[in-house]
């Protein structure tokens, strides 16, 4: 199988980062879901409303503020990629954080991370707990660095703490890993706080599936937290956030920081969407669609209910099997490429949005056949 390479865009200063890739060996997958390995992050996954910190400055080393790249400097096929940030030969989006890399708000700890931005360009505009907001992703960590942690995703608030924080933890002794949700009480940073096992026996370089959210009911609000559609933990959240503005954040934050320039952390994404659904907007149908056939024709609609004033329809994270479109009105239409047939289902995730700006996210699947 031939593996096209990326074609990073690296900042001054940045190094042969081609030669770490060679070191690492980083191989082909056989996993089916829709992401193109020649093109910048931006090209696989809808990053119009996120920002970009990179644990570098900007001329690519660490001699002052970690750099952040607005959202229209990400977006598309040939958007922003660098050592720190780039699409690997299987498609995911790629985030790479060495101990010494730079940093920024006040942290010690490094960071190659996404923040989500309600309004593009402007982080002011965020949410709050008064309503469903949800962050779903799929994963691989890599690497790790010496104690093990690598930081994979987060509800922050805007001037405030991590409502809750998602890591994943390596143990040395038993070659394995945690994901632990961490999960924080009251706006200030520190105690109280608790942590959960989400998912026990995650291997480094293992997919897994992890969703946060926060739900809303009268004058109760929820965090929740699961990995692999599992038992969720989640913290009733005290009336001390009712204030407070809040964002999702996914990459690899480091929870240390160091002299080292090849020991940190590695993460991989191969799905990545946010869902703020009002009005009782929700995606509705299975997950599985209907299967296609090579050379037939192909015709289904994805579906909805709630919302306000009708509702559009796009891709967040990959794409259906190649010849099948999907259009801005849920039909998905066209004729599966031969390339395409497979014994296992393509993934991607689509989203509908009504006239309010209302979201929601789902992970769809299709089966190909000869």
């Amino acid at each position: 199988m031939f593996c096209a390479s990326p074609s990073p865009r690296p900042l001054a200063g940045a190094g042969t980062w081609l030669a770490s890739l060679s070191v690492l060996g980083l191989l082909c997958s056989s996993a089916q879901a829709d992401l193109y390995s020649a093109v910048a992050p931006g090209g696989n996954f809808t990053l119009e409303n996120w920002s970009l910190t990179v644990p570098a400055d900007v001329n690519g080393g660490t001699d002052s503020d970690a750099l952040t790249l607005q959202p229209h400097l990400l977006s598309g096929s040939s958007g922003y990629q660098s050592p720190w940030f780039y699409t690997s030969p299987d498609g995911a989006m790629t985030f790479w954080t060495p101990l010494n890399g730079a940093t920024v708000g006040g942290s010690s700890s490094p960071r190659s991370e996404l923040r989500e931005m309600l309004l593009s360009g402007n982080g002011g505009v965020n949410w709050d707990i008064f309503s469903t907001s949800i962050l779903d992703a799929q994963v691989r960590v890599l690497q790790v660095p010496s104690d093990g942690k690598a930081i994979i995703g987060q509800i922050h608030g805007h001037r405030a703490a991590p409502l809750v924080m998602v890591y994943y933890q390596y143990n040395q002794l038993t070659g394995t890993g945690e994901i632990i949700g961490k999960f924080q009480y009251y706006p200030a940073l520190g105690p109280p706080y608790y942590k959960a096992v989400l998912a026990s026996g995650i291997d480094l370089n293992e997919r897994f599936y992890y969703q946060i959210k926060v739900t809303h009911d009268g004058d109760h609000g929820t965090v929740w937290a699961s990995v692999n559609n599992g038992q969720p933990a989640h913290l009733d959240i005290p009336h001390d956030w009712d204030t407070e503005r809040l964002y999702f954040k996914a990459g690899a934050y480091l929870h240390m920081h160091g002299d080292s320039a090849s020991e940190g952390a590695r993460v991989k994404f191969y799905r990545l969407a946010t869902s703020h659904p009002r009005d009782s907007l929700l995606i509705t149908g299975n997950a599985a669609l209907a299967p296609a056939k090579v050379g037939s024709p192909y015709d289904v609609t994805l579906e909805y209910k709630g919302g306000v004033g009708g509702a559009s329809w796009s891709l967040v994270s990959g794409f259906p099997p190649k010849g099948l479109v999907l259009d801005r009105d849920g039909h998905i239409s066209g004729v599966a490429d031969a390339s395409a047939a497979s014994t296992t289902p393509h993934d991607f995730m689509a989203r509908v949005t009504d006239a309010n700006g209302s979201t929601y996210s789902k992970k769809f699947s299709i089966l190909v056949s000869p």
